[in-house]
């Protein structure tokens, strides 16, 4: 299964307003055996700064999104939507990542 550009539209929209709406919720830290956690509790995403960021963000808000899905599935689904994603569509990613995280 590979993700349409409007699959692609949808799931970046909302990476974009998550970032946007939950910034308070992304913590970076050394975190041992994993790049990145999500908490369902605190609804806090953490991630390790010594990894890859961009991937580690999609990874978990997967999880956030889809609770009922294995680790298998998350994994499949990160790496199907990174390969897809445009230049573009990354520098953005990027841009409302920062935003996040320095405001």
């Amino acid at each position: 299964m590979a993700y349409s550009k409007k699959q692609l539209y949808k799931i970046t929209k909302r990476l974009y307003k998550e970032l946007k709406e939950n910034s308070e919720c992304i913590t970076m830290r050394k975190i041992r055996g994993v790049h990145g956690l999500y908490d369902y509790g605190t609804d806090e995403i953490t991630l390790d700064y010594r990894k890859s960021l961009i991937p580690t963000l999609v990874h978990e808000y997967l999880h956030k999104w889809n609770p009922e899905k294995s680790e298998t599935w998350v994994c499949e689904h990160e790496s199907m939507i990174i390969n897809a994603l445009t230049t573009r569509q990354i520098k953005n990613i990027i841009r409302a990542f920062a935003n996040a995280l320095f405001n």
